[in-house]
């Protein structure tokens, strides 16, 4: 069912794209969501289905109209699924995260159906795009041979970081080298995420909202290095991705 449009959000929705911060852009236009449909199925896009305490591996969508969208059903849907809103994310040629919101109508032998989407959620990020990290993200490191804590992360992208200090303290010239970097990121379980860096480099200074100052730091990333914080930052995408819609709804 479409959500009657009783806001000024709601009409900006229906006509175009709203941005909801952190580069996360959600509409309700039907224009722009068939052309994404449309487009899927000529640049032969794979998708993910995603629900609560489930994620599909790559699925094909077959085709769309007339109030629905039929894709192929995944080989370890759960057997017993109820009937729920679901997610179908995929990303664009650009490697953009896009998500559609839809309720799941029937499960047949070899697919789902589902309804249209309601709305249409895009994370809008360029090549190494600095996602927000959450609320009390901290970074340690060592500096000309001393061990600095009081540095907490702004955002973090997949060779870089933008960190601030509490405080007043020594500044780090621009160019210095740093070792031993360990990123800490709350989860939504409350544990925290952590990722370990050997080397990196301030390439800018800041000041922060408050006046602290804050740095630019480039990490010299090792192979498995960088697949490790490349993990977290398509994990927070998609947390993100999360957050926009239920802010949107």
């Amino acid at each position: 069912m479409t959500k009657p449009v009783n806001s000024a959000q709601d009409k900006a929705l229906l006509a175009g794209w709203v941005e909801f911060g952190d580069g996360v852009h959600a509409t309700r236009s039907d224009k722009i969501i068939q052309q994404a449909l449309r487009t899927i199925q000529k640049q032969h896009i794979f998708c993910m289905v995603v629900t609560k305490g489930y994620e599909s591996g790559k699925v094909a969508l077959l085709k769309f109209g007339n109030g629905r969208i039929v894709l192929d059903k995944p080989v370890d849907w759960p057997r017993g699924m109820k009937l729920q809103p679901l997610r179908i994310l995929f990303k664009d040629k650009s490697q953009l995260w896009n998500q559609f919101a839809v309720q799941l109508r029937e499960v047949a032998e070899d697919t789902l159906v589902t309804s249209m989407p309601e709305r249409y959620i895009r994370l809008q990020r360029r090549s190494n795009y600095r996602v927000g990290v959450p609320r009390g993200s901290r970074l340690s490191f060592t500096h000309r041979g001393e061990v600095k804590e009081d540095f907490f992360v702004v955002n973090v992208s997949a060779n870089g970081s933008l960190i601030c200090r509490e405080g007043r303290g020594s500044e780090i010239p621009l160019g210095d080298p740093i070792q031993d970097i360990t990123l800490s990121f709350p989860r939504e379980d409350g544990e925290l995420e952590k990722v370990t860096i050997r080397q990196g480099r301030v390439v800018r200074s800041a000041t922060g909202e408050r006046r602290e100052p804050c740095f630019g730091m480039q990490f010299l990333l090792k192979t498995k290095e960088e697949q490790q914080l490349m993990q977290y930052v398509r994990l927070r995408e998609r947390e993100l991705l999360r957050r926009g819609m239920a802010e949107e709804s």
